[in-house]
């Protein structure tokens, strides 16, 4: 088996994300490990309820990311370790698929919820997207 270098967890402080990141510091106890946290202005507008583009939303968005990073790195220190934080601005496959591909990623690692039929054909995997358009082996926690 490869060694395992840098390890990149896709988070966005849902239980499932928390569960990936608490797996790849358990599993990958000699690796790099990068918080990676994806804005997507149109789910953020949803939930505020504020028209993509405003500048209000933004800010919002930065500083949820900040606290959600945070959060991560938190969680990194009661297992005594270190993570590295990043933040990127797109549709999450995407930014998590792009930030492996250009920061040397040997592994990620993701939650997903596991859904099925309607519900995932209305909301869409990101877990999934990521994992077949990947180049580097993906786990997905659950």
């Amino acid at each position: 088996m490869a060694s395992v270098d840098e390890v990149l967890v896709a988070y966005d402080g849902t239980p499932l994300s928390e569960k990936a990141l608490a797996h790849a510091l358990d599993v990958y106890s000699d690796a790099s490990i990068t918080v990676l946290h994806v804005i997507d202005y149109i789910e953020e507008s949803y939930t505020a309820k504020a028209l993509v583009g405003d500048e209000t939303l933004r800010e919002r968005a930065r500083d949820r990311s900040a606290e959600l990073l945070t959060e991560a790195e938190a969680k990194a220190a009661e297992h005594d370790r270190v993570v590295t934080t990043a933040s990127e601005v797109g549709k999450a496959a995407d930014e998590i698929l792009e930030y492996a591909d250009t920061h040397g990623i040997d592994v990620i690692v993701i939650g997903s919820h596991g859904r099925s039929g309607v519900a995932r054909m209305l909301m869409g995997s990101v877990a999934e997207t990521v994992m077949k358009r990947a180049s580097v082996p993906v786990t997905v926690v659950r």
